[in-house]
């Protein structure tokens, strides 16, 4: 039986770093989306003026990832986007299906990201969020499927406030596919000790969420087409 090596705080842990930006308009979740991944709550109402970094440690199907997550807040201006596009690894960027403002929006900030960082399809995801208003929908899967289509990036459609689940099986598929992608070999790829402090954040004024359990186990997940329906990946 394959052990595994328990972690005390002693333990010289090396991590695969990755940053990760949570872009797109105010409103569309993006606090929402951070705060259901960190701590499996939904909390709907949240200081829109507010930009947090978090740092959480997962294990994606046996590799140990020290994410650093920067939750952005405000208006998307050019020496915002500057200052963040320098920073990730991988952005997330989110629209809500009831909002078009919000879809154009994400379509603008991919199209300004790719402007300045030569990126794979794997670190550039569009995510729809409110997928349980559908009685409100007004950007249709297929305008969300042909938009990350041309902007050769993932896509993604969920409801955070549904569950969990589909929060955390999000996040799983990204972070997979990127470490598919990026393999530890690469000059590229990051890696901290485990009492190393989180990266410093583009964002000057910021707090940090403490998570409830500075591990998160990943179970029961299966491999995924990076493109499927719903929490998954919608095929372009």
């Amino acid at each position: 039986m394959k052990q595994r090596r328990k972690l005390g705080l002693s333990t010289q842990v090396n991590l695969r770093n990755i940053r990760i930006a949570v872009m797109g308009q105010d409103g569309v979740g993006k606090t929402a989306l951070t705060v259901r991944f960190l701590t499996r709550r939904f909390i709907g109402e949240y200081d829109r003026t507010l930009e947090t970094t978090n740092r959480h440690h997962i294990d994606v199907d046996g590799e140990y990832v020290a994410l650093d997550i920067l939750d952005t807040a405000g208006k998307n201006s050019e020496d915002k986007l500057e200052n963040i596009v320098g920073y990730a690894d991988i952005f997330l960027v989110l629209y809500s299906i009831t909002d078009r403002a919000s879809f154009h929006e994400a379509g603008k900030i991919v199209k300004y990201i790719r402007r300045h960082r030569t990126l794979d399809s794997s670190s550039i995801i569009i995510a729809g969020t409110k997928r349980d208003l559908e009685h409100f929908r007004t950007v249709r899967e297929t305008d969300g499927s042909r938009l990350t289509y041309s902007l050769n990036c993932g896509f993604f459609e969920i409801s955070i406030s549904e569950s969990f689940g589909e929060t955390m099986d999000m996040f799983n598929e990204i972070l997979r596919q990127y470490l598919n992608a990026h393999p530890l070999h690469e000059p590229s790829a990051g890696m901290i000790s485990a009492s190393h402090s989180p990266a410093t954040s583009p964002i000057t004024q910021h707090k940090e969420i403490k998570t409830p359990s500075s591990w998160a186990k990943v179970k029961g997940l299966k491999t995924m087409p990076f493109r499927r329906k719903s929490a998954q990946a919608i095929a372009c």
